[in-house]
């Protein structure tokens, strides 16, 4: 019986917590969060705030921009292709009309106007691909210098809390601004 009296009550210490861990550009931002915390019940008491260094990448918002699913040579191809045949279109059917361009094989306008295109988009997808090729390793040569990447401090923040409260937590964190938030 000695032996259980002696036993510190651990009803309290075993309770359950969530961190709650928030990254701010601002230091009044980081402020307003526990004053409103500790407005809905949360014991901001052992909170903890650290400045560290926010750089520009984790700035932006998460949002990844989907880049072209062609390559340069490939569209430079398709492009060529694309001018290629209508410009020998036009110059096919000028030349047909003109009688200079009769070919003994091909009968009728359709056939030399088809001829045309498939003749001028061949030449135009091999000048295209050759063109961004060349324009590829003239870019690839004309780099600029690395600049270096911009960083400002921040301050990150946490806060233990019951679980009950940390939907309205994190909610609350969100409406402030963080750039990231940790649960």
């Amino acid at each position: 019986m000695t032996e259980r009296a002696s036993e510190p009550n651990h009803s309290n210490s075993n309770r359950e917590h969530i961190w709650l861990v928030a990254l701010y550009e601002k230091e009044d931002r980081v402020n307003e969060l526990l004053d409103r915390l500790s407005a809905i019940g949360v014991d901001t008491s052992e909170a903890t705030t650290l400045r560290v260094e926010v750089d520009e990448e984790m700035r932006q918002t998460k949002l990844t921009a989907l880049g072209n699913p062609l390559s340069p040579i490939v569209r430079g191809a398709v492009a060529g292709a694309l001018l290629g045949g209508a410009l020998a279109l036009l110059c096919g059917m000028a030349l047909y009309f003109v009688g200079a361009l009769v070919l003994p094989l091909i009968a009728g306008l359709f056939h030399h106007a088809l001829f045309s295109v498939i003749v001028g988009a061949a030449i135009g997808a091999m000048a295209g691909a050759v063109l961004s090729t060349a324009k590829q390793k003239k870019a690839k040569r004309a780099k600029p210098p690395k600049m270096p990447i911009l960083k400002s401090e921040g301050f990150l923040v946490t806060v233990k809390m019951p679980p009950p409260l940390a939907e309205r937590a994190e909610e609350i964190a969100r409406g402030l601004g963080a750039k990231e938030i940790l649960l």
